[in-house]
């Protein structure tokens, strides 16, 4: 032992100028009443004058059956209480070089549900909440710098608060169907050398579920020292992304064994770190790093080229606190870009305690 489907339509968005872009540039029951019969004592027949008259004790009387309890009519029944709407709430922070979510909630019944978004940090920050899916285009092309609208890459964007300045907070409802969606912060900033940095590379993502028929279960939310994942391809109109399916959002911090099984057509990776900066690592990746360098990540690759069809067992160590799991092998697009296999939906986070 090492210590170590929901495709929600996206509304088409315009192209006209955003604040980003501005920023960018710079019963019932009824009892009857029961009233038992009284019988008279009897006399005994007169006897002789100069006899005695005996007296006959009357005879006891039988209890009276008791009352029957009448049903509770059917117009009085009391309607069902409808399932309480669910809500999540949101705060953006920033911890050193890394940008977080704090959330109160990492599941709740699918269908309408309420989020509040508190930027408690310094910087602009906002929350977008969509079903995990292939981001990989979009993210690229701001790593470059270059102005591009989320709209346009996101597919089934549920709700958002964008360009949320410190100190403020906003509050926004969601329709989530059966599914796992992210919750994520897409804006850009600058480094001191003029390069570009996304706050999602630099921890501000956040995986949630909405259970329900068709999706993740209840029990996604119980602590375990064991998790089961499945590495899936997306479905229409997610087709092109590469998710991991896990059995639940929460373990118990020590000893976790992971049962990865790969039902895809590719070699994937399975990479456990704790949720943080990773902007720099994504940018040696791209550029052709080996995969094996997870000591800047504070990663442990679990599993190595897991081939198609198996599965495999591994157990490490957690320490309380958000976990990611994710694939960081690289591939070629088409055009002969790189993305990396992360960024195409193999992602998700989870809660060690």
């Amino acid at each position: 032992m090492e210590e170590f489907r929901q495709p929600p339509l996206a509304e088409p968005i315009g192209r006209a100028m955003t604040r980003r872009q501005l920023l960018h540039l710079g019963g019932l029951v009824v009892g009857l009443a029961s009233v038992p019969s009284l019988l008279a004592a009897c006399s005994a027949p007169a006897a002789t004058p100069t006899a005695a008259p005996t007296a006959v004790s009357p005879k006891p009387t039988a209890p009276p059956p008791p009352p029957k309890p009448t049903a509770a009519p059917t117009t009085a029944a009391a309607p069902k209480p409808a399932a309480a709407a669910g809500s999540i709430s949101v705060v953006a922070k920033e911890e050193g070089k890394a940008f977080l979510f704090d959330v109160d909630n990492l599941a709740v019944p699918a269908g309408k549900v309420k989020f509040s978004f508190k930027n408690a940090g310094k910087q602009t920050h906002e929350v977008m909440v969509y079903p995990m899916q292939d981001l990989s285009e979009m993210l690229n092309l701001r790593r470059q710098g270059k102005d591009v609208e989320e709209m346009e890459y996101i597919k089934g964007m549920a709700g958002k608060a964008e360009d949320i300045d410190a100190g403020k907070s906003a509050s926004f409802d969601a329709n989530l169907k059966p599914g796992f969606y992210e919750l994520a912060c897409h804006v850009e900033g600058k480094n001191p050398n003029g390069s570009t940095y996304l706050h999602f590379d630099k921890g501000q993502s956040i995986t949630i579920a909405a259970f329900g028929s068709g999706g993740p279960a209840p029990s996604i939310l119980t602590p375990a020292s064991t998790m089961n994942v499945k590495m899936v391809p997306g479905e229409a109109p997610l087709a092109s992304s590469w998710l991991f399916y896990p059995d639940r959002l929460v373990v118990k911090a020590g000893e976790v064994t992971f049962s990865v099984t790969n039902n895809m057509k590719e070699e994937h990776d399975f990479v456990v770190y704790p949720l943080g900066d990773i902007s720099e690592f994504i940018k040696m990746r791209l550029q052709g790093g080996e995969h094996g360098e997870y000591d800047s990540i504070k990663g442990n690759e679990l599993i190595e080229d897991l081939s198609p069809g198996k599965t495999l067992q591994k157990t490490f160590k957690l320490t309380p606190g958000l976990w990611v799991a994710a694939c960081f092998m690289s591939s070629k697009n088409q055009d002969g870009s790189t993305f990396i296999h992360r960024d195409r939906g193999q992602r998700f986070t989870f809660l060690a305690k």
